[in-house]
C-alpha cells in the first residue's frame, strides 16, 4: 500500500486527438509517471478522430516538471 499523500492532478498537455494523447500518456507511464487522458467523447465528429475540444493529459502535480521535460523531449 502506498502511504505517500497524493497530489491533485494538473494539466500536462492538450492534444487535438485521442491517439496522440494516448501515445504521450503511455510514454509518461513507461517512465514512471502516473498519467491519464480526459476527452469528451461527444465532441468527436463522425468518428474521424477530430474533436471540437482538446484531449487533455493530466499528471500528478508532483510529477508535472518531469512530465513536461519528457513531453518536450518527445516533441509534444
Amino acid at each position: 500500500m502506498d502511504n505517500k499523500p497524493h497530489t491533485p492532478p494538473v494539466l500536462a498537455a492538450e492534444f487535438s486527438n485521442e491517439r496522440e494523447a494516448a501515445i504521450a500518456c503511455g510514454m509518461l507511464q513507461t517512465n514512471g509517471i502516473e498519467a491519464f487522458v480526459v476527452y469528451d467523447a461527444m465532441a468527436t465528429i463522425y468518428g474521424a478522430g477530430a474533436t471540437w475540444a482538446p484531449v487533455r493529459l493530466y499528471v500528478r502535480a508532483d510529477h508535472a516538471e518531469k512530465a513536461a521535460e519528457l513531453l518536450a523531449a518527445a516533441g509534444d
